[in-house]
């Protein structure tokens, strides 16, 4: 009876040194994989919506791809990404603070990128009281407050590339002298006083004349805007206006005779979108928008590493789209939006946005769009701002095809003060 007790009692003791033995005094638990969120607040409804739901999937394969890549490199630990989107209609303020909201609080980001609303006001003080890194355009950028708003930057410089986009274009048509800047009338704008000194530097610098016209929101006859055009000497027009306002306005200057180059800062859509829009192939020619694939920009270099991910990402998307290329916003405000956070933490090697911020200031930051030291300091305060290539295209029959291009390096020497763009 006693031996039996001896034996169970050596063989617990054993069974408890073996298992002692097998357990490293003060190890963890093997941890999961980091995880990284981004958000993203664009429109998914309302008139602008071709825009968001052209960008969403192309910014979803760059996810896909780097985590099939085993995640992204930050510090010494590697992170899946997770993208959550919320609908930010273009002109609606109270729905993109919601949006906003629903992100940050819900779904906890660390960054929101890629919005492009109007609404800064209203997303940067959710933003900045979270320490959520918030990349947007600079739109609304008078608004904006770099002591009390150290998490926001701009990796989309709307206000200040539509200058170097439209003489871009001028200098591929240089029979054509007088640019008419339109778009939807914003309230009670005294639109010549505003943009006086900026038309005064363009003809100055480039010898091209401006003229503007806008109409109230809501527009879809543009007839007698477009004769008015007509008879202040129009021979380029440069849209701001949704998609929808391009392709009718296209439809409506054919009819009425005119074949000037519309020029929209944004991407053009499908082509088949844009006939569908502007009615005919014909009322479509000459429509010029971003072009800003890293693949076919001719002044501006890209770093290898882009470039690689840029083709990897076209692939991708035309193998899942029918051959179809992906839609060149993607690469001007959705994935390069998403790309310049995405550096910014691999070079601070960590996710914290103090050093995330910091790391960005410094610079320089490769991108799908070439690289860049931020500038911003004199403009705005703060050197927040990204440069960018302003390439462009233009329809030619049933294509889209590169134009030209007018890099724009450092946004604290545009063309005229930024006082006057971002005046209310």
């Amino acid at each position: 009876m006693k031996r039996n007790l001896v034996n169970i009692l050596i063989t617990l003791v054993l069974a408890i040194s073996i298992t002692a033995s097998c357990t490293v005094p003060g190890a963890k638990e093997p941890e999961g994989p980091k995880v990284l969120k981004i958000g993203s607040v664009m429109p998914f409804s309302g008139s602008a919506s071709l825009w968001g739901m052209s960008m969403k999937p192309v910014m979803e394969i760059y996810r896909d791809l780097i985590n099939s890549d085993g995640g992204w490199q930050i510090g010494d630990d590697k992170y899946t990404i997770e993208l959550y989107f919320a609908d930010g209609p273009i002109f609606s303020i109270p729905a993109d603070a919601s949006a906003t909201r629903s992100l940050v609080y819900d779904n906890k980001v660390s960054a929101i990128v890629s919005y492009y609303g109007i609404g800064y006001s209203a997303v940067a003080p959710i933003t900045t009281a979270e320490k959520v890194i918030l990349n947007c355009t600079t739109i609304s950028m008078g608004t904006f407050n770099a002591e009390k708003e150290p998490y926001s930057i701009f990796g989309f410089p709307a206000v200040e590339m539509s200058i170097n986009q439209a003489m871009a274009v001028m200098q591929a048509f240089p029979q054509y002298k007088t640019i008419c800047w339109t778009g939807t009338k914003g309230g009670n704008v005294e639109i010549e006083k505003i943009y006086g000194p900026v038309d005064d530097a363009i003809e100055k610098k480039y010898g091209v004349k401006c003229i503007r016209l806008y109409y109230p929101e809501g527009t879809t006859n543009y007839t007698s805007y477009l004769t008015k055009m007509a008879e202040m000497g129009a021979q380029v027009l440069f849209s701001f206006g949704t998609p929808l306002e391009v392709g009718l306005m296209a439809k409506q200057r054919h009819e009425l005779g005119y074949n000037w180059p519309i020029i929209q800062n944004a991407s053009v859509l499908d082509t088949n979108v844009v006939k569908g829009l502007a009615g005919s192939q014909e009322a479509m020619q000459n429509i010029c928008g971003d072009y800003c694939y890293p693949w076919v920009l001719k002044k501006v270099q890209v770093a290898p590493r882009y470039l690689d991910m840029a083709n990897r990402i076209r692939a991708e998307f035309k193998l899942k789209n029918g051959g179809k290329e992906p839609y060149a916003g993607a690469f001007g405000v959705g994935a390069v939006s998403m790309g310049q956070y995405l550096e910014g933490v691999q070079m601070a090697g960590t996710i914290d946005p103090d050093k995330v911020m910091s790391a960005l200031r410094e610079g320089p930051v490769e991108t799908f769009q070439g690289k860049y030291t931020l500038s911003g300091k004199q403009a705005y305060g703060s050197p927040v701002v990204f440069g960018y290539p302003c390439g462009m295209s233009i329809i030619k029959g049933n294509e889209n095809v590169y134009l030209n291009e007018e890099p724009m390096w450092d946004v604290d020497h545009p063309i005229a003060d930024i006082s006057s763009l971002t005046t209310k």
